[in-house]
């Protein structure tokens, strides 16, 4: 990658980065003027920004601004949805600030804290693994599922599979982003223990633009 300018913005998963971020982060090759890190989180960031520094130095990159945007938790097995979109969270007023001092080239270090960058080395190393194992059993299909395919064309990582209209299949590569959850126009796929039966998805970002973004259009 090679800009003026280059971003990075992830969302925390288990205090930490999820894998495709990662694994994405281990060989790139960033050469810009200033770059800047932004993880979006629901409740407790963690160390995320940590793991992210660690990461970037590890492979010779390096980042020049750091921050952390507290948004909606859609995580569907701990939060509900209606109690996350009735809290005031001042989303945009800190992604406001958060544009005006990227614009201004600001300079930020990350600065989480001893107790959560082992934290999140810690989970961050197990969540993938665990995320895993659980997800064949995690998803249940209902009756309202019409074959449409739109939870394979989401899913980052192919894990979601579909032969003509048939149900779709969930393999063991599922990295709890919920995108098919979410994003299903039946509301026909659940979770197995899930806290809300609301879906959310923000509404600056259309399904057209997660699918492309997904190269699988």
């Amino acid at each position: 990658i090679e800009d003026d300018a280059v971003g990075i913005i992830t969302p925390v998963y288990g205090f930490s980065m999820p894998e495709p971020v990662s694994a994405y982060l281990a060989k790139a090759k960033i050469r810009a003027d200033y770059v800047f890190v932004i993880a979006t989180y629901g409740n407790i960031a963690g160390g995320v920004l940590h793991a992210v520094k660690k990461l970037l130095e590890a492979h010779g990159n390096h980042a020049d601004y750091y921050e952390l945007l507290l948004t909606i938790d859609n995580y569907l097995p701990q939060y509900e949805v209606n109690k996350q979109l009735a809290m005031e969270k001042h989303t945009e007023e800190n992604l406001n600030r958060i544009v005006s001092e990227v614009d201004a080239r600001t300079r930020k270090d990350e600065n989480s804290g001893f107790g959560w960058n082992l934290a999140s080395d810690i989970l961050g190393a197990a969540m993938g693994p665990f995320t895993k194992k659980r997800a064949m059993n995690w998803f249940r299909l209902s009756d309202d599922c019409i074959g449409c395919g739109i939870c394979v064309k989401v899913c980052p990582v192919s894990n979601v599979k579909q032969t003509g209209k048939e149900k779709p299949v969930f393999s063991d590569a599922c990295v709890s982003c919920f995108a098919c959850t979410h994003n299903c126009p039946q509301k026909a796929i659940h979770l197995k223990n899930e806290r809300s039966g609301v879906r959310y998805r923000n509404s600056e970002v259309t399904l057209k633009e997660i699918i492309s973004a997904n190269n699988q259009e």
